[in-house]
């Protein structure tokens, strides 16, 4: 049976489908009808893993394709994945003799180390992910280079055809063609236009390493899934593409990919959404298209494995992730002339702000004291046991003795958990857990250390009124700070107000209305496209965002743009040579419309959930 479809051509002369069948979080004996169903519709490729716990099923169904005469076996290009309890050499051999056992066939077309990490190891019939008695997952001693050489030999057995990795960083695939006799042809990884990978598949390129695009459709079934998450099928920007070609979200999603060169392996178990994802060859989008896809780009990972960022081989920390973007953007701020750099624990660059920050105390350029420093705790580590713990680790990644500012980072306490923990836990249904925990008793352990020397003032973030009255009705250190969202359409004057009568500083977060922010809909009010911000901005000579920041300086407010563009940086920061007069801070003070652009309204059956209340 002839098969639409196009390919690419790996390094080492075999050519493989563009397009695949998905089988992550497909359930066995539904993922069985559903290949048969893709195998039926045209579908050649299948992307498979033994972590999956499907293969045995996905076997079944080709062979039951191969005897009906459908398919022959050379006919089909199936892909697995080497899990990581399986990176000693002696093992892996026998791991995709199985592998090629449940899936009923001789060979493999491609064989994928699945992550560079290497878990506690194990044999095949072992707990995929060891854990300690804290359930933490268990590092093993493997190495991915001594793996990369029993890959090769698979290939020279005849076991593959070809070999490569996923989730593999750049730093981490150079490792790999040090010692490769036989190269990686492939890099299975994340991609969807939240995480285009644009840099990573610049440096695959040249190595003539071809990725393939999983979660092309953005995980819209992650069981992690934050109700605040954008839903890529969903967005605005995307339906109003797929309007246009008269096609579905998921086919330009699709074909976004196709025509970037990256091989994608959409998943589903419906059939005629199986159907309907194949349906990609009659329309080509137009380059402005591509153009406005790759726009989207906001580093927004879905499958971060963030309990594993300990590990030393953990992926994502890397120059083509955000954490090496912050990087950057902090060495430029402090050679612009920031001294105060806003961090948290939950932003997941602690470490890389700490190499910018050490490199140029290093270099001269400032001193710490000359820095001022803050960072904030997270929502599931309220305990007061354990507020000392993950202030420690802060200072380890930041490379520092001191915080200048430490703030509980909101009120509402999730359900209690270590650092190796996932820090939005779920129940069955997806709902973030409420912790027992009290932001009052907190407080109590975050004064602990102002007398320990290990901060040297404590504060707030995204607290109301009545939550800091409580505060300070017990504090026998105030709250400094309250770091809370503020721009002209949420002025937040009222709170101010209060806070100001407290000797409480505002810090504004978003300051320029988060333009950047994933889940904006086409129709929301765009801060720095306001006109009325444009003309005051051409008044004075500025930008939109520099009016936006002196505004925010004459209020009296600590202010904290973002951005990792370092043109950007020194423009932000390019504001002390202007006053706005009073007339137009009054008319921006009327702007304001409540409109909060972080609600959490996903939390807001919490106890301490903050935005219920007038102010």
């Amino acid at each position: 049976m002839a098969s639409n479809n196009q390919f690419v051509t790996f390094n080492n002369g075999q050519v493989y489908p563009i397009l695949g069948f998905g089988t992550w979080k497909s359930k066995p004996g539904e993922v069985e009808e559903a290949v048969r169903v893709a195998i039926d519709t045209g579908y050649r490729h299948f992307d498979c893993a033994m972590f999956y716990g499907n293969e045995k099923e996905i076997g079944d169904a080709i062979s039951h394709k191969i005897d009906e005469g459908v398919v022959a076996r050379e006919d089909l290009f199936i892909t697995s994945k080497l899990w990581n309890i399986f990176h000693q050499p002696d093992i892996v051999e026998t791991v995709i003799k199985k592998t090629l056992s449940d899936l009923q066939v001789e060979y493999l077309d491609l064989y994928l180390i699945h992550w560079p990490m290497a878990f506690k190891e194990g044999g095949l019939n072992d707990d995929f992910i060891p854990k300690d008695d804290d359930g933490a997952t268990i590092e093993g001693n493997g190495s991915y280079i001594d793996t990369w050489k029993a890959m090769e030999k698979l290939v020279e057995n005849g076991l593959t055809k070809s070999i490569g990795v996923s989730n593999f960083n750049k730093r981490q695939i150079q490792d790999i063609l040090d010692v490769a006799t036989v190269k990686p042809v492939n890099n299975q990884v994340e991609c969807h236009p939240y995480l285009t990978q644009k840099k990573l598949k610049e440096f695959c390129e040249e190595y003539d390493i071809i990725l393939t695009a999983y979660s092309p459709l953005g995980s819209p079934d992650n069981p992690w899934k934050k109700p605040e998450d954008p839903t890529l099928l969903e967005d605005p920007k995307i339906m109003e593409i797929a309007k246009k070609y008269n096609k579905t979200s998921a086919q330009i999603l699709i074909k976004y990919q196709i025509q970037r060169g990256i091989m994608v392996i959409p998943k589903s178990v419906t059939k005629n959404r199986i159907e309907s994802n194949f349906e990609v060859w009659d329309f080509e989008l137009e380059q402005e298209d591509i153009d406005q896809i790759d726009a989207f780009d906001c580093n927004g990972r879905f499958v971060h494995m963030k309990g594993n960022m300990h590990f030393k081989d953990y992926p994502f920390i890397d120059e083509y992730s955000k954490p090496g973007e912050v990087e950057e953007a902090v060495k430029a701020a402090i050679d612009t002339g920031y001294r105060h750099i806003d961090c948290a624990l939950v932003y997941d660059n602690e470490k890389e702000i700490g190499k910018a920050i050490k490199q140029k105390i290093d270099e001269g350029v400032v001193k710490r004291e000359d820095l001022f420093i803050t960072s904030k705790l997270w929502n599931t580590f309220h305990q007061p046991d354990y507020v000392e713990t993950v202030l420690k680790k802060t200072l380890s990644d930041l490379q520092i003795e001191y915080l200048d500012l430490y703030l509980i980072h909101w009120p509402m306490a999730f359900k209690e958990g270590k650092l190796e923990d996932e820090w939005f836990p779920k129940d069955a249904n997806g709902v973030t857990l409420e912790g027992t925990g009290s932001y009052i008793e907190t407080w109590t352990a975050m004064e602990n250390l102002v007398k320990k020397g290990l901060v040297k003032s404590i504060g707030v973030s995204n607290f109301n009124k009545k939550q800091i009255e409580n505060i300070l009705n017990i504090a026998t250190i105030k709250p400094v700070v309250n770091q809370i969202e503020c721009h002209p359409y949420l002025n937040q004057k009222k709170l101010k107000e209060f806070c100001e009568q407290k000797n409480i500083f505002i810090t504004a977060y978003s300051p320029l209305g988060s333009p950047d922010r994933p889940w904006a809909k086409p129709e929301d009010p765009s801060l720095l496209e306001d006109p009325k911000i444009v003309a005051i901005a051409k008044k004075y000579g500025k930008t939109t965002a520099q009016i936006l920041i002196k505004y925010q300086v004459q209020r009296g407010i600590i202010v904290i743009p973002k951005s990792v563009t370092k043109s950007r940086i020194e423009s932000n920061f390019d504001i002390w040579d202007f006053a706005l007069e009073q007339g137009d801070i009054d008319a921006i003070d009327t702007f304001d419309c409540n409109g909060r652009v972080l609600h959490l309204n996903w939390n807001s059956h919490f106890k301490d959930y903050p935005f219920h209340d007038e102010y």
